[in-house]
């Protein structure tokens, strides 16, 4: 049985019956006849947050070996994308741009599949959490191509843990929650519930921090309630910010934030916590930083 990550199915408007089939008329025949002009292969797959060394077996064979052109959005790591073998194109996703960036990958993907070209669409993550994947996949399933799926490590599980964040822990945190914090065309999303014993996480929210924080106080987030943000997780700058709801807002501005972020909302971000002024959420945003190089 092959292996789909490393020969993707074909597409699903040709079936491996044979022609001589005695079940398909001539008709039906004709149609699974294979296409006249060259028919490309698509990957869809996932950089996971940043560090070569936690992408998927995969998706290194896929970039390094398979592919004969890479699609890659902007927040994948230059690390990532220096090990690119083939050609290469980095879409400019930039705020006012994603519809056109976005727009260019999709006509550079088309242009290459019908060359019959292997194209990888690399993708930051998991490109199903968050990252538009679904809208993806059908779009080249329209075309008549069946994407593989190669899915990545979200920076929204890897990023907590990085910086010694459990989503889980035995009697404090027995679910968590992946949420956005900025919906279709920048739209606000409803908070979700508080729940004491669940961690919340926050993709894409920190550049309206302030606001999400007022929205928590109002959905019944306790001021104590420890946060931590981590930003650029496994990069070698990867940085932890502790705070609490109450003073997260002031320790970022002190802090002077970097991009890209995570926002973590929850008892478990102390968890694991070893200093004991973490316990109880801190107010000072000099002692609240703590870097991974340290």
């Amino acid at each position: 049985m092959n292996n789909p990550y490393d020969s993707p199915p074909a597409s699903p408007r040709y079936t491996t019956l044979g022609l001589n089939s005695p079940t398909l008329s001539s008709a039906q025949q004709i149609h699974l006849q294979p296409p006249s002009t060259p028919f490309g292969e698509i990957k869809l797959i996932g950089a996971g947050p940043g560090d070569p060394d936690l992408l998927t077996m995969a998706a290194y064979k896929a970039i390094t070996n398979w592919a004969d052109i890479v699609l890659a959005d902007k927040l994948v790591s230059k690390e990532i994308l220096a090990l690119v073998k083939c050609q290469l194109f980095v879409a400019n996703k930039d705020k006012g741009c994603q519809a056109s960036g976005q727009q260019e990958l999709f006509e550079r993907a088309t242009q290459a599949l019908k060359q019959g070209k292997k194209v990888v669409r690399l993708k930051q993550g998991d490109p199903f959490i968050f990252g538009r994947g679904g809208e993806e996949f059908l779009f080249f399933r329209r075309l008549g191509y069946e994407a593989t799926i190669v899915p990545g490590l979200s920076s929204s599980i890897a990023g907590p843990l990085l910086a010694q964040i459990p989503l889980t822990h035995r009697g404090i945190a027995s679910q968590f929650l992946v949420c956005t914090g900025t919906g279709k065309l920048d739209t606000i999303p409803d908070m979700p519930a508080y729940v004491a014993y669940r961690t919340t996480v926050f993709l894409m929210a920190l550049h309206r921090l302030e606001d999400l924080v007022q929205d928590l106080i109002r959905a019944g987030y306790p001021l104590d309630l420890p946060v931590a943000i981590v930003e650029r997780a496994s990069a070698k700058d990867q940085r932890c910010i502790r705070a609490t709801v109450e003073t997260v807002v002031k320790t970022l501005k002190e802090a002077k934030y970097r991009p890209p972020g995570i926002l973590i909302v929850g008892w478990a971000c102390d968890a694991l916590a070893q200093n004991p002024e973490q316990l109880g959420g801190l107010t000072e945003g000099s002692s609240a930083i703590t870097d991974s190089q340290e």
